[in-house]
């Protein structure tokens, strides 16, 4: 009898040992790709219905471990509703834990030559606010706070490239404003100081932003090119916006874009190469260097330039012969 008691004893123990590695284990982060997805809990959902979403969406590997640990350390009922930004390395007792905190800011980087929809694209990915929200936006809700947009017919150019932090769910409104407060401090000021052409040179700094790399004397140098080409009535022939047009105002989020021969006659205001002048809208939002080069033009004997695909060194021509043979050297046309 004792024989059998013993070998009831570990049979027990045998058993809630593999059920609480099997536990554990159901506990732990789902094997998928490692990036961050976004999760809205509903107002109102309950535990059931919360936990199967999750399983069924590959944030958790079960629900019903999920309801037992939530119920297990007195989180059932504590559960915020909001939006959150939940990554693959988190596990049942990590995102249990942060909805019962509740919705934290969502940190996002806007990164240079960033346009009005791309903008939006990313805060829309990213659980910021709807997709589709900010592009929805008139300039003129914001003219009486922002006079530097009294004039101007878009927003293109102005949701300045920088670090933010955004609650989940955001208003859009919300949103632009405080951009647009980052723009007012860091980007305004310079423009302002350059004289009454400021929204022209906002216009460059967006041309520059997007044809040239971050490299101070070329960016200045294209910039006087732009200039001169002004000057002279020639046209300024910018690939970049053929590309935005051909996007439909999207660049960072447009995918692989490849310019064909067609693309060259696109019937778009932002054509320049059918269009005399500058485009009538900035085509990217500019980071404060491009700008600072849009201000303050590098005047030189150039007309030409292309950019290497291969070291990504700018390339000045004086003439169009000279551009040619720098097109069949660097870009074998």
């Amino acid at each position: 009898m004792g024989s059998f008691l013993r070998y009831c004893f570990i049979a027990i123990t045998a058993a809630f040992v593999l059920a609480s590695a099997v536990f554990v284990r159901s506990l732990a982060a789902p094997a998928r790709e490692n990036k961050a997805q976004i999760f809205t809990v509903l107002p109102g959902e309950g535990l059931r219905d919360l936990s199967d979403r999750l399983e069924t969406e590959g944030f958790i590997r079960s629900a019903g471990s999920f309801r037992f640990y939530a119920v297990l350390v007195g989180s059932a009922h504590a559960l915020k509703p909001g939006t959150y930004e939940v990554t693959s390395s988190e596990s049942v007792p990590d995102i249990v834990e942060r909805f019962a905190e509740g919705p934290q800011d969502i940190t996002v980087t806007i990164q240079e030559g960033g346009t009005l929809k791309d903008v939006d694209r990313i805060l829309g990915d990213r659980g910021i606010l709807t997709e589709g929200a900010i592009v929805q936006l008139s300039v003129a809700e914001f003219r009486d706070r922002y006079p530097f947009l009294k004039n101007v017919k878009s927003l293109e150019g102005f949701l300045f490239p920088d670090t933010y932090k955004f609650a989940p769910g955001s208003l859009a409104r919300v949103v632009t404003e405080k951009m647009l407060d980052v723009f007012a401090v860091k980007a305004y000021p310079e423009l302002a100081a350059s004289g009454n052409d400021w929204y022209k040179h906002l216009i460059i700094a967006s041309l520059v932003e997007k044809e040239v790399p971050d490299v101070a004397e070329d960016r200045a140098i294209v910039s006087g090119i732009i200039a001169r080409r002004l000057n002279i009535g020639m046209g300024l022939q910018i690939d970049a916006t053929i590309a935005y047009a051909k996007c439909g105002g999207a660049l960072l989020t447009c995918g692989d874009i490849r310019l064909v021969r067609d693309d060259y006659a696109i019937a778009s205001p932002y054509n320049t190469y059918a269009h005399a002048g500058l485009p009538p809208t900035p085509i990217a939002n500019p980071g404060v260097n491009a700008i600072r080069a849009a201000i303050n033009p590098k005047k030189t004997d150039y007309l030409f330039y292309l950019s290497d695909p291969k070291t990504k060194r700018t390339i000045f021509s004086k003439d169009f012969e000279e551009h040619n043979e720098q097109r069949a050297k660097y870009l074998g046309l």
